[in-house]
């Protein structure tokens, strides 16, 4: 796909020349690679006794697969008093089963497999592993593909090194690439798929054949890891339709690839709960989702607010970039040229978005806040989309300069957000109305430290993560200053104002009784111990 083989920033110069030597190319996109790699990998926040309503049952269910050859996790959960806290259905067969779309079990089933060769894996490794190769890894791959659809939004150096920070580090997708989730998997398979359809269709592949099995394969695959992709998938379909030359050939080409993933799906819905057209939704365990249509009861303007605007989950309050993505709808729709080179790619990412939002604003409240999570956890695999609508509204103001300071200085106080999030407690409990001056930043100023490579080595406390918020500070004020002029200036200024932003947080209104409760359960199940 050629259309995606750009490379992450690099010493010389944020985005590659092609006229270097392609070992050139390749050393530099490495040494970012690896940049990020470290980021996203060096913590681990796990707590063994929080049992993980999301992630529990999926690991259960790619343990039982491996171990005893079926598809039901009755035996891990002994204690029946203890389902109503995980996302488990009861089958016609009255075995367990996770209520979720199976995909990120079967990935993990190999990963278990080949660990049984050396034992039998601890929970807390099981854990690490399935995030590590499963979630992460894939995650990290898809930073260059998903900076290359950047490029087209924003032919500018600078507007892609900010949305590049602004995705990887200041968003949702920095959270759900470091937990056993389906949310970040979803968005690589729905961002993928795009990417080889728009390849298709600017004809900038040499295998339109095979880039079309691709795209079939890549949305089929989003559904098994995500149910809710169905709705993006649609939405690129229809795109695919009208823009691919050969549609026909090129359609059924994404049929094929379509096709064992779907199958695999119906196969597991058949044997767990008896029908092909069943999910393990139509027989969960939480009532929530016995409401109207699989959770679905209508618009509500409660769930629109509490998707977009709340302070403790809102996508505009903890992502306010994402309001450069309006800029760039805006940009695009004013501009010839920007219409000619991404404008049908411009309407594909603002239907991708309003889909899933009226979704979440016509779920059950409970259902639509999406729980114990940090950020609009449900919008996580429209991100890239929102990302590269914002790509081009960061170019549309790149020349001037308070409105360039204004753009990164929300970016940094994104990343501060997401990534303090990401290695304290990254399961923020959805009672608490301000949760990063409530929990987040408290637990650091109290010496809580997740499992890291700092733990690893004998750290503690804020030391213990130290490393990483320094590599974190580092990448983020080099690739947002790179550039003609008085970038560093502009950048230092950016961070102090993005600084005051998050300071800003304070303000916002507090709980009251019950985040006292939550504090004393997240620091009664917290590990490793508090030194």
């Amino acid at each position: 796909m050629n259309t995606a083989a750009q490379t992450l920033p690099h010493s010389d110069g944020p985005l590659p020349d092609p006229a270097q030597p392609a070992a050139t190319l390749q050393r530099r996109r490495l040494r970012w690679l690896a940049v990020f790699a470290f980021i996203y990998f060096y913590s681990f926040p796990y707590f063994e006794k929080l049992w993980n309503a999301n992630e529990v049952p999926r690991v259960f269910l790619a343990e039982e697969m491996v171990d005893h050859q079926h598809l039901w996790i009755d035996a891990r959960i002994p204690d029946r008093g203890r389902i109503h806290s995980l996302d488990v259905s009861i089958a016609p067969d009255r075995h367990l089963y996770p209520n979720k779309s199976p995909g990120l079990s079967f990935l993990a089933a190999p990963v278990y497999a080949v660990a049984r060769l050396f034992g039998h894996p601890s929970p807390r490794t099981c854990t690490w592993l399935f995030r590590a190769i499963t979630i992460t890894v894939p995650a990290l791959l898809f930073l260059p593909f998903f900076l290359g659809m950047a490029r087209r939004f924003a032919p500018d150096e600078r507007a892609c090194r900010t949305v590049l920070v602004a995705y990887a580090l200041g968003s949702p997708a920095l959270v759900y690439a470091i937990l056993f989730m389906s949310h970040q998997p979803a968005a690589v398979c729905v961002g993928g798929s795009f990417l080889a359809a728009v390849a298709l269709a600017r004809k900038e592949t040499s295998h339109p054949f095979l880039v079309a099995v691709l795209a079939g394969l890549l949305a089929g695959a989003s559904v098994v890891v995500e149910y809710q992709s169905i709705l993006s998938v649609l939405v690129i379909g229809i795109y695919f339709l009208v823009r691919v030359p050969n549609r026909v050939r090129a359609a059924g080409a994404a049929l094929l690839g379509a096709l064992p993933p779907a199958v695999l799906l119906l196969a597991y819905h058949a044997l767990a709960f008896g029908s092909p057209w069943k999910s393990g939704y139509t027989f969960a365990v939480e009532s929530t989702l016995h409401k109207g249509f699989l959770g679905v009861v209508g618009p509500s303007a409660t769930c629109f607010w509490s998707t977009l605007f709340t302070p403790s989950n809102g996508l505009f309050t903890l992502v306010p970039w994402a309001l450069f993505a309006i800029v760039g709808v805006v940009a695009v729709a004013r501009d010839r040229q920007a219409r000619e080179r991404c404008g049908a790619e411009t309407i594909v990412c603002v239907a991708v978005i309003a889909v899933n939002v009226a979704l979440l604003s016509s779920l059950d409240p409970y259902m639509s806040r999406g729980g114990w999570s940090v950020g609009p956890r449900y919008l996580t695999a429209s991100l890239p989309f929102v990302a590269w609508l914002a790509a081009a509204g960061f170019r549309a103001v790149e020349r001037f300069s308070p409105a360039r300071v204004l753009a990164q200085a929300l970016v940094v106080s994104a990343t501060i957000v997401f990534v303090v999030g990401a290695t304290t407690y990254p399961h923020w409990p959805d009672g608490l109305r301000n949760p990063i001056y409530e929990l987040a930043f408290p637990l650091l100023t109290h010496g809580y430290a997740v499992h890291s490579l700092g733990t690893l080595v004998g750290l503690h406390g804020l030391w213990a993560i130290a490393p990483m918020y320094t590599v974190v500070l580092g990448v983020t004020v080099w690739l947002l200053s790179r550039g003609p002029g008085r970038s560093w200036r502009q950048t230092a200024l950016a961070c102090i104002l993005a600084v005051g932003l998050v300071a800003g947080y304070r303000a916002l209104p507090m709980t009251g009784p019950y985040a006292s409760r939550a504090w004393s359960f997240v620091t009664a199940t917290w590990e490793p111990p508090l030194k």
